[in-house]
């Protein structure tokens, strides 16, 4: 008999809403559906959108309080078997299993959940059936306009539902549905085909299930937070593509980033090696399973003959395989394209690589998705402020030689006027000018400084010299130029600079220190499944990879004083924003009593009252610029996602 069948259910589905019953009290959480009277206090504006499918899941309460104390949390009954409520219950059951409930309810959806008008039971019957979609005429409830971020969200959901017609995806923060569509080759506004929607929502509610099912409730990411990150190694296509099981081991593999992402210290930073070099063979220290030569490979976007940067980190290349010869190989690969990177990746590790280090922030993506695949090999990217377990990140604090070279300038400035010349509005290049800047007001309390920019239009050097500006902060020593200075230069009156003193990024001395450490103990880089955050190596001058070109031409008595500032550096005596400092805007960023932190360095996106310019917005930048900036730009959460293709 289908009412005996009924009768099953109601009994398993009331078991299931007094077990939910009691965790939530036991939790100090609400036991019952909510009331949209406890969401919202005041009449909202309404839009009928019609009758639709809706997940059932997103269905969170009733508009009448009298209905909320029948149900659980999830819907399922609370009321004995005896009452006139459970007799209706069964009844709409036993109509479901023999022939269907076929009539839709009627609920409200307020910032993306929805209120039952009429329906309470037929929800709780289909929810208990294992239904995921319930048919229902929908009315939205406007929101009000506030800076509460949950209404911005909901109101970028908007744009997204015009689009994609898709119900359940969320996000914790702004700009994840733009970043959706962009991961699926679709601009902000563009509709998603019907055929495309159909697909995305069942991968989509699939890739759910595997989520929560694998423990992400816990983790304080939604579905959709979760789905972005996972984009980070995989493709759109592939999301497209994949089953539940693939997603289950998927997920399984990158769920320490989803754990990094929620943590609010995602990031450890190495500031310098952790131990005492040894300047004999390293080959000593090794761990048994390390007795043979060390495979490292190196991966460059370009060749040293077209690019400054890829020059310099080739010969740091050299340099250690030249330094440990007796412990170290190394394999390089030139003119590796972004788009095509993963192959050249796999290329490495197939050639037995046991550190992979990418030399170019454009290759992480590549180097991210070839990661999880090889737990057991260590990948590292030239970049910074990178959150993944799975890639270390590395980079030199060169705005250490920058408060000196800035130094200089002030002892040789007459007129108090400086140019300085950024490269792009990134991470640590804002610490670098301020920087410069307070080493120029340290020597010459007139000094200011002229800034100007690479990423942008206009000749800058033809500028400072109409102006009478001398000195010139340009880019850093990275690479012998046949043209031009590097650094710190006097500027001429025929427009050619004359260096006088320079930064230098000694990327051997990094590479070298670097695999020392791991020869000395694996664990300094840690495996991604001994990782609990992300690492960062971010060294400076005290770790003998950044260090200063003087020319010849540079006074004894200057030179002096950056040896003593170089000297107080290192020691840590000296900490360039241990000082009293105020924005542009006139905001006391500190006022000489403690030095600024690590985070507060690295992330600065403010300019000191010293420098007359401003960090470029997006738009404004040549091209060539964009993707790096986008990648670790000071503002990236501004920039809009770019549009990707499947």
């Amino acid at each position: 008999m289908p009412s005996a069948e009924a009768q099953q259910y109601y009994a398993a589905a009331l078991k299931q809403g007094q077990k939910e019953y009691k965790n939530c009290v036991h939790r100090g959480r609400y036991p019952y559906i909510q009331s949209l009277q406890q969401v919202r206090q005041k009449p909202l504006s309404q839009v009928a959108l019609g009758a639709m499918e809706i997940p059932i899941y997103l269905i969170v309460g009733s508009t009448q309080d009298a209905r909320c104390n029948s149900f659980s949390p999830s819907f399922f009954p609370l009321l004995e078997p005896e009452t006139e409520f459970a007799g209706k219950w069964i009844n709409l059951c036993a109509a479901q299993l023999s022939e269907g409930i076929h009539d839709p309810i009627k609920c409200y959806e307020y910032l993306g959940r929805f209120y039952v008008e009429e329906g309470n039971k037929r929800v709780s019957v289909l929810k208990s059936l294992g239904s995921a979609t319930i048919r229902a005429e929908v009315i939205r409830l406007m929101p009000e306009q506030t800076d509460d971020i949950t209404v911005k969200i909901y109101k970028e959901f908007l744009d997204f539902f015009r689009c994609s017609k898709c119900w359940g995806v969320h996000f914790t923060e702004l700009g994840g549905y733009a970043a959706l569509q962009a991961a699926f080759g679709f601009r902000k506004d563009e509709p998603w085909p019907e055929e495309f929607q159909r697909k995305f929502k069942r991968h989509y509610f699939s890739f759910r299930d595997c989520f929560y099912r694998l423990g992400g409730g816990g983790l304080g990411l939604t579905a959709g937070d979760a789905l972005l990150r996972w984009l980070s190694f995989h493709s759109g296509m592939e999301f497209l593509e994949m089953e539940a099981e693939g997603y289950r081991q998927t997920l399984s593999a990158v769920w320490k980033e989803l754990c990094v992402y929620t943590d609010e210290q995602p990031i450890a930073v190495s500031l310098a090696p952790m131990g005492e070099e040894k300047k004999t063979s390293a080959a000593a220290g090794l761990l048994p399973f390390t007795r043979r030569k060390l495979r490292c490979a190196f991966l460059f976007q370009k060749n040293p003959q077209t690019s400054a940067w890829t020059a310099s980190h080739d010969r740091g290349r050299e340099y250690l395989d030249e330094t440990l010869a007796d412990s170290v190989t190394t394999a390089c690969y030139y003119d590796v394209d972004p788009q095509g990177a993963e192959a050249v990746v796999e290329e490495a590790v197939a050639a037995g690589a046991e550190l992979i280090f990418t030399t170019s922030v454009a290759l992480i993506d590549a180097t991210l998705r070839v990661a999880v695949k090889y737990p057991k090999v260590r990948f590292l990217n030239c970049s910074i402020d990178q959150p993944y377990v799975n890639v270390k990140a590395y980079y030199c604090r060169v705005y250490e030689a920058k408060f000196i070279t800035g130094a200089i300038a002030g002892a040789l400035c007459k007129n108090g006027r400086i140019g300085y010349v950024g490269s792009y509005p990134i991470l640590g290049v804002p610490a670098s000018i301020n920087a410069f800047a307070l080493g120029a007001t340290l020597t010459n309390p007139d000094a200011r400084i002229d800034l100007r920019w690479h990423c942008l239009p206009g000749d800058y050097m033809e500028d400072f010299r109409r102006q009478g500006i001398r000195l010139v902060s340009d880019r850093d020593h990275i690479a012998e130029q046949p043209e031009g200075a590097q650094g710190l230069a006097r500027l001429g009156d025929d427009g050619k600079l004359k260096l006088l003193a320079s930064p230098s990024w000694l990327w051997g001395e990094f590479y070298v220190r670097m695999v020392r450490e791991f020869l000395q103990d694996p664990r300094r880089i840690p495996l991604a499944g001994d990782s609990e955050r992300a690492l960062n190596f971010w060294w400076g001058m005290n770790s003998g990879v950044v260090d200063l070109r003087y020319s010849d031409d540079l006074p004894d008595g200057v030179r002096e004083l950056a040896r003593i500032l170089q000297t107080g550096i290192q020691a840590g005596a000296i900490q360039p924003f241990q000082r009293r400092i105020t924005a542009q805007d006139g905001q006391l960023i500190n006022d000489g009593s403690r030095p600024l932190s690590m985070e507060e360095i690295l992330k600065m996106d403010w300019l000191c009252d010293r420098v007359d310019g401003s960090l470029p917005a997006y738009e404004e930048l040549l091209p060539v610029a964009r993707p790096t900036v986008r990648r670790l730009g000071v503002h990236r959460e501004q920039i809009p996602p770019e549009e990707a293709s499947l």
